[in-house]
C-alpha cells in the first residue's frame, strides 16, 4: 500500500471507532488508557504553557490535562474528522481541535512547549516527516513524549511488521509499523532532536522522551571554549593572587573580594552535614576543596559542563572518597526530584545560557526544606561593571545574558523559597534560601 492508502485505512478504522472510543465497548482501544497516567507523570516533571496532542482521537488525554491544568492552552490534531467531531462535543475551554495530518503539522514554528503522541505513531507511513514536523513546531528545549508499541527483540518486531500488521489490514486496521530504540534514535538524529530516554514499560509499551535542543547549545559551546582558553588564569582572577587580578577587581568590580564572599557562602554549609550536596558548577574547586575535605560525612556531587574545569577540580578533590565529579548540564540535571539536601552554585548563574531551566532544575532536585546557596553577578549595581559584562565578558562567552537585578532575583526566589540571607556586595549577590 502507498501512504495515502494507509491513511485512508486509518481514517476508516477510527471513523467506526469514534462514537465508542472512550466507552466500555471500545475493545482493544481501552488499552490506551494505560498510557494516560504515565504521560501525566512525565508532564509533571517540567512546566509548560502550550501543548499539542498528536493523534488526539476524541480527546481523552486532553480532557484529563484540561481538568488538571485548566490554565494551560491545548491543541489536538487528528486525521479522522469523526474523532475531532466527537472531541468538540466536550466543549473544553482553552482547547483547539484540528483535523489534520501529523506528518505535516499545520502550525507555526516554535509553537509548543511539549508534544505528546499516544498510540498513534505506529499509524504514520512517513515517520521521518512526523519527527521533522515535531522538531519544527517545538520551542527550543521543548519535549516530545511518545507512547506507542514496541518489542525488545528485533525478530519479534520483524514478525509484527511483516506478518501481524499485514494480517491486521485485512480486518480494517491502519497500522503501519512498530519501532525499536535505534529506529527512534535515527529518526531523532535526522530531525535534529535528542532522544533523552527510551524505555519498554510493561509487556510492549514504548515510553520515549525526545528533546529539541535549546538555542543555548551554541552558547554552551562558546562558554566551554572560553573557559578552556582562560583555564590558566581563572583561579588567579577569582582569588586575586596576582597584582594584575587585584587591579582588575579594583577597577572593574569595585574591589569586591571573592575570597570573602566564598568564605561567607560556604559558612552556610555545616561541616558535619551528613546529607547530599550538589555543587553546580563545580568549577576548579578553588574555593571548595578545603571545605569538602572537612565534610567527611557528606555525600557530595560536583557537576560542571566544562571538562577543563573538572580536570582541575579532580586534581584538588580526587583523593576525597565522598566526592563524585561528573560532566553535565544544569538545565537537564540527571537526578530524581528531591535528591539533595543542599544545592550550591558559586559564580555559575551569570554564565548559564538557559537560566530559566537552571532555576527550575536546581529547585526540582532539592528536597523540601533543603538549602539553595549561591553567589553570582547581578546587574544594576555598577555602571562600570555592567559595561564590562555587556561589552567584553558576555561577548567573550564567560557571561551569558540575561541578568537579574537584585530586586528581580529576590522576587524570583521568594516565589518558592524562604530567604534566610540575601546580601549584595558591589555587583555580586550571595544568599541562602530554604525550599518551601
Amino acid at each position: 500500500m502507498n501512504a495515502k492508502e494507509y491513511k485512508d485505512l486509518s481514517v476508516k478504522e477510527f471513523t467506526k471507532a469514534a462514537e465508542v472510543y472512550e466507552s466500555d465497548e471500545a475493545g482493544i482501544y481501552k488499552l490506551c488508557k494505560q498510557d494516560y497516567p504515565e504521560v501525566l507523570a512525565e508532564l509533571e516533571k517540567e512546566p509548560f504553557t502550550d501543548l499539542l496532542d498528536c493523534g488526539c482521537g476524541t480527546g481523552p488525554m486532553l480532557t484529563l490535562l484540561n481538568k488538571k491544568y485548566p490554565d494551560k492552552h491545548y491543541t489536538g490534531i487528528d486525521l479522522t474528522p469523526k474523532m475531532i467531531e466527537v472531541a468538540k462535543r466536550k466543549n473544553m475551554k482553552n482547547v483547539e481541535l484540528v483535523v489534520g495530518d501529523c506528518e505535516k503539522l499545520p502550525f507555526a514554528d516554535n509553537s509548543f512547549d511539549v508534544v505528546i503522541c499516544c498510540e498513534s505513531f505506529h499509524h504514520y507511513p512517513d515517520p521521518q516527516s512526523f519527527f521533522n514536523s515535531v522538531s519544527r513546531v517545538l520551542r527550543p528545549n521543548g519535549r516530545l513524549v511518545l507512547r506507542d508499541m514496541t518489542m525488545d527483540s528485533a525478530a519479534i518486531r520483524w514478525l509484527c511488521n511483516n506478518v501481524e500488521i499485514p494480517l491486521a489490514h485485512l480486518i480494517g486496521k491502519g497500522d503501519f509499523r512498530i519501532y525499536g530504540r535505534e529506529d527512534i534514535r535515527k529518526l531523532c538524529n535526522n530531525a535534529g532532536l535528542h532522544m533523552e530516554s527510551f524505555e519498554k514499560r510493561g509487556f510492549c509499551r514504548l515510553h520515549c522522551v525526545v528533546r529539541k535542543p535549546a538555542e543555548s547549545a551554541k552558547q554552551y559551546t562558546n562558554i566551554t571554549s572560553s573557559y578552556r582558553q582562560s583555564r590558566n588564569i581563572y583561579d588567579d582572577v577569582l582569588t586575586q593572587d596576582k597584582w594584575w587580578s587585584k587591579l582588575y577587581i579594583r577597577l572593574f568590580w569595585s574591589g569586591v573580594d571573592d575570597n570573602m564572599i566564598a568564605e561567607k557562602v560556604l559558612s552556610f554549609i555545616p561541616d558535619d552535614l551528613s546529607g547530599k550536596l550538589l555543587d553546580v558548577p563545580a568549577g576548579t574547586a578553588v574555593f571548595t576543596h578545603k571545605k569538602y575535605s572537612a565534610m567527611q560525612s557528606a555525600d557530595i556531587t560536583c557537576l560542571d559542563y566544562s571538562e577543563d574545569m573538572l580536570s582541575q577540580a579532580r586534581e584538588r578533590l580526587g583523593s576525597l572518597e565522598n566526592v563524585k565529579l561528573s560532566q553535565g548540564d544544569v538545565g537537564k540535571l540527571p537526578y530524581e526530584n528531591g535528591t539533595f539536601d543542599i544545592v550550591l552554585s558559586m559564580n555559575g548563574f551569570h554564565a548559564f545560557p538557559d537560566k530559566k531551566a537552571a532555576f527550575r532544575e536546581t529547585f526540582r532536585v532539592l528536597k523540601k526544606g533543603g538549602k539553595f546557596i549561591a553567589c553570582f553577578y547581578i546587574r544594576g549595581e555598577s555602571k562600570v561593571t555592567d559595561s564590562l559584562v555587556r561589552n567584553i565578558l558576555a561577548k567573550k562567552g564567560w557571561f551569558t545574558p540575561p541578568f537579574d537585578t537584585a530586586k528581580m532575583l529576590k522576587k524570583r526566589l521568594e516565589k518558592t523559597y524562604d530567604l534566610t540571607d540575601f546580601i549584595v556586595e558591589g555587583s555580586m549577590v550571595y544568599f541562602c534560601a530554604v525550599k518551601r
